[in-house]
């Protein structure tokens, strides 16, 4: 699968930036965990700087940090 995407070159598993839009990609495998669906467990997935941030800003409001369910909108 790694090498499938590093031909195509890499791309933001969630906003689908490439990588030469972004400071930096990091990779990583799904590993089993609850909300984790089946079928992504054990596949690469990438994830660029501005998305952390994204992620990072999302989760130090207190209206998130006290819920127990987050959904997008």
């Amino acid at each position: 699968m790694i090498a499938k995407m590093k031909a195509r070159g890499f791309r933001c598993s969630f906003c689908g930036k490439a990588k030469d839009e972004v400071a930096a990609i990091m990779a990583g495998a799904p590993q089993a965990a609850p909300g984790v669906p089946r079928g992504m467990i054990g596949k690469s997935a990438f994830i660029c700087n501005e998305c952390v941030q994204r992620y990072y800003q999302i989760m130090s409001t207190p209206e998130v940090s006290n819920s127990h369910a987050i959904v997008p909108k």
